[in-house]
């Protein structure tokens, strides 16, 4: 396997991730939305910020709690996931621009070239 290779396997593999961390924000989306649902219908008000006030109503404002700051913790690295794995495979493939680049600049000549550029310059003479 060559180097360019494994660039372009470790840039899909980091895309793979990239989504699955895109997956994860989304689903911390809907944890923090459910905690926040739950919380309302429990306390029969809206609050703002449901985790800041105290709240002994029962099970179910524990549960909306729990809820709403696993949603937020998850959506928080979610979305620093997604930031990570995008900046690994931005690299990646600049890696893979690079090895292109420096392959069109060196031209790598073969036997049967040199013997034709060789046999030119005798047949000119």
């Amino acid at each position: 396997m060559s180097f360019e290779d494994w660039l372009y396997r470790k840039s899909e593999q980091n895309a793979h991730s990239e989504i699955m961390a895109f997956l994860l924000a989304v689903l911390s989306i809907n944890l923090l939305l459910g905690g926040l649902v739950v919380t309302v219908l429990t306390v029969g008000q809206s609050v703002v910020l449901p985790f800041l006030v105290v709240q002994t109503s029962g099970a179910s404002s524990v549960l909306g709690l729990i809820l709403t700051v696993a949603g937020f913790c998850l959506l928080c690295s979610g979305f620093i996931l997604v930031v990570y794995y995008d900046k690994q495979r931005s690299w990646y493939l600049g890696e893979i621009d690079k090895s292109t680049q420096l392959n069109r600049k060196v031209m790598i000549k073969t036997a049967h070239d040199v013997l034709e550029e060789h046999m030119d310059k005798k047949k000119k003479e």
